[in-house]
């Protein structure tokens, strides 16, 4: 009975010091990406669909404050020219821009076209705020659903490839109770927030305690390894006839 405890004892010990599960294995030429590599302490926090402006505003001055940066994915709707130097200043900032799509519809069942006119019409209305080109690198669908009528999905990655995007890019971690979010949090993680009240308050603690624990925090594009986003003088002008014929 000794020898038995005493193995069983030997056995806790050493599952003490070896991984719970298999790390997965980080693939980034995957289309659909939900984490980065995780040899690099670096993790992404990403913020969605700007509903509320002053928590957009916000979050983004919290993230200067603290010396960190992230990436926020607005539905282009609320991306106004008024609205332009307000956008500006999150790319001077350091931080990044992506597509949350224009209206924020469930995707996954729309036809081409309409997949690729809610794709260009972020693009324009992005462009027209800031007063030039910038090239969105990331992707992320509303609700994070792909789902087609066909369940998996494959005739909804076909037109986002055709519109131009290599990656569709989802989350890991969706927490907004600190320790939670904290404790959910690994190397190559990606975080989603939203531009709303609870989402700040979690962030002004849980940034705090990711850079103490040594994590850098850092874009989706340099987590993923997308590369800069391209910029050029002409703003992008969508026009319905270069896609309507796109199936």
């Amino acid at each position: 009975m000794k020898k038995l405890v005493s193995l069983l004892l030997a056995i806790i010990l050493l599952m003490g010091l070896m991984p719970v599960h298999a790390e997965e294995e980080t693939d980034l030429s995957s289309f659909i990406l939900r984490y980065g590599r995780r040899d690099e302490k670096k993790v992404a926090i990403t913020v969605d669909d700007s509903w509320d402006l002053e928590y957009t505003w916000k979050i983004r001055d919290l993230f200067h404050e603290l010396g960190v940066v992230g990436t926020f994915f607005p539905i282009g709707m609320k991306v106004l020219e008024e609205d332009g130097p307000e956008w500006q200043k999150i790319l001077d900032y350091g931080n990044e821009i992506g597509s949350h799509s224009f209206g924020h519809l469930a995707l996954g069942a729309k036809d081409p076209y309409n997949i690729y006119s809610t794709l260009a019409r972020f693009q324009q209305a992005l462009d027209a705020a800031l007063g030039y080109h910038y090239q969105v690198n990331s992707f992320r669908p509303p609700y994070g659903s792909i789902k087609d009528e066909s369940g998996d999905g494959r005739s909804f990655r076909t037109a986002v490839q055709r519109y131009g995007y290599q990656h569709i890019v989802l989350w890991e971690v969706s927490q907004t109770e600190v320790n939670k979010a904290f404790s959910k949090t690994k190397n190559g993680s990606i975080l989603l927030f939203h531009a709303r009240h609870k989402d700040y308050v979690c962030l002004q603690e849980l940034i705090p305690r990711l850079l103490e624990a040594g994590y850098e925090l850092v874009t989706v594009s340099d987590l993923l390894e997308f590369g800069e986003n391209e910029i050029s003088p002409e703003p992008y002008v969508f026009h319905k006839e270069d896609y309507q014929k796109a199936g």
